[in-house]
This record gives C-alpha cells, sequence and structure tokens, in this order.
C-alpha cells in the first residue's frame, strides 16, 4: 500500500472507493484544530498527520485516550448516530484527510456493503487498542510507553521528525513533565532519539523498537490489519 492513502479507503473495492470519494472533500489539518466536541458534522479520514482524541475529564482534560492516522478514521460515535461524545479530537500533526459529512457518510454506509465491512473492522481494532492501552499504563514503565508512542505515533503520521514539547507529551500520557524529561533524556544519551526545543527526530529505530514496551508488537499486530 502506498504511504499517501488511507487504509480503510485504500482497502475499498475500486468503485466503492471511487464513489465514496466523489462524496469526500480533501481537507489540510492544521496543528491545534479541534476536529469536533459534541454534534459533530464531519467524519475524517486521514491521509498524514496525526490525529490525537482526548479526554474530556476535568482532572486529565489532554490525556490521550487514542490516535487516529492513516491507518483509520475520526468519528466513529457520529457514525454511528451518536449526538455527542465525552471525548474530542485535536490535530496533534498537521496533514491532509478527506472529509465527509456525518449525514452523507451514513447514507453511504448503508448502501455500501464494503464500508459496512470495513468500519465493523476497524472498530474492532479499536476496541482491542483500548484494552492494550489500558494493560500498558497499569504495568509497564514511562520510559517504556514514550518508546512505544513515539513509534505508534510515527506509523501512523509517515513523518520521521515531530514538533511536540515535554508538557504536550506529559499531558497526552498522564504524567509530570519531570517523568518525561527523564524518559526523553535517556532515549537522547543512548542516541536513538534526537531532543531539542520541542522536536523530535527518531534516529534508530530498530533500538527504540527495543526501548518500548511488549505492547507495541500487540499494536503493530493491530496496525497490520489496517493494510
Amino acid at each position: 500500500m502506498e504511504n499517501d492513502q488511507n487504509h480503510i479507503i485504500a482497502s475499498l473495492s475500486q468503485s466503492d472507493r471511487s464513489h465514496l470519494l466523489k462524496q469526500c472533500t480533501l481537507v489540510d489539518l492544521q496543528t491545534g484544530r479541534i476536529l469536533s466536541t459534541s454534534g459533530a458534522n464531519q467524519i475524517y479520514f486521514p491521509i498524514n498527520g496525526l490525529i490525537s482524541i482526548l479526554s474530556l475529564g476535568d482532572v486529565t482534560p489532554n490525556f490521550e485516550v487514542g490516535m487516529v492516522g492513516r491507518e483509520g478514521m475520526y468519528g466513529i460515535p457520529f457514525a454511528l448516530g451518536l449526538k455527542s461524545t465525552d471525548f474530542h479530537a485535536s490535530v496533534l500533526y498537521p496533514g491532509q484527510a478527506w472529509s465527509i459529512s456525518t449525514t452523507v457518510f451514513r447514507t453511504e454506509l448503508h448502501h455500501n456493503r464494503g464500508l459496512q465491512l470495513a468500519l465493523n473492522r476497524y472498530i474492532n481494532i479499536v476496541i482491542e487498542q483500548l484494552y492494550n492501552t489500558c494493560r500498558c499504563i497499569k504495568f509497564h514503565t514511562l520510559s517504556e510507553r514514550l518508546a512505544k508512542w513515539l513509534l505508534m505515533s510515527q506509523d501512523r503520521s509517515n513523518a520521521l521528525e515531530f514538533s511536540i514539547t515535554q508538557e504536550t507529551l506529559a499531558s497526552l500520557l498522564g504524567v509530570r513533565r519531570v517523568g518525561i524529561t527523564a524518559a526523553a533524556n535517556q532515549l537522547r544519551s543512548n542516541g536513538i532519539i534526537e531532543y531539542s526545543r520541542g522536536h523530535v527526530t527518531i534516529l534508530n529505530r530498530k533500538h527504540l523498537e527495543k526501548q518500548a514496551c511488549s505492547c507495541y508488537l500487540d499494536e503493530t499486530k493491530l496496525y497490520t490489519k489496517t493494510l
């Protein structure tokens, strides 16, 4: 599969894909853009970049509960008919996405059997990812979780470098900044990443994979299912 395609759309037959894309609009997603909170009327299929799904809770309001890149779509609750959600989505890394109105998508979903199967398959993958995330938070160290997060982020965004601050990483992972500083410094001192002034470059992906917890192997299997 080419790197400039959304995996869900690319998995459809040529006729189903063509019919869906005729109803989509290619949009630019800029960093920090809030895609929806409640009453959303758009669904997004990223081609590149990264969407972070965040908790709206009072204690950790920017805690990341999921991420969406070229492997998936944002807007599952609205596609299934819900009017609101306890989470919101923010663009973490800029990129492009196919956008379609919720109403049009639900009509398309009703008539497009291939799209129904692709969506059901993706929902199952997302559920498995949530199980893995809960286990990871409970049993693995911050250093392992950070390494896994960087790898997952690169997989989805198709980017080699990221602009992200320690404050943002700490918020996303639900930890204190001092913990992120220590974990990032360890990876940097081992020559695995370069991290300076909110800019991260992965220098040695193989070594980063060794630093990540076993959850990343499970995540890779799930991610491969979208190809």
